[in-house]
């Protein structure tokens, strides 16, 4: 496990800037690491978008 991975386990994910898109007027990426999607709230700030399980059940993944 690298130290990437690690990183993401404990909250602190890393955008991907070669792989950033445009989607419905803002920017949404990947991780680095762990390839969570992410999307830029502010300039420069980014967070992991709240991707809903499928209709399995009330959890989401973050």
């Amino acid at each position: 496990m690298g130290l990437g991975r690690i990183a993401c386990a404990v909250g602190k994910h890393s955008v991907d800037r070669t792989n950033v898109k445009r989607a419905a007027g803002q920017q949404v990426g990947r991780c680095r690491n762990c390839k969570a999607p992410m999307e830029e709230i502010e300039p420069h700030h980014w967070e992991l978008q709240r991707v809903k399980d499928a209709g399995l059940g009330p959890r989401a993944f973050m």
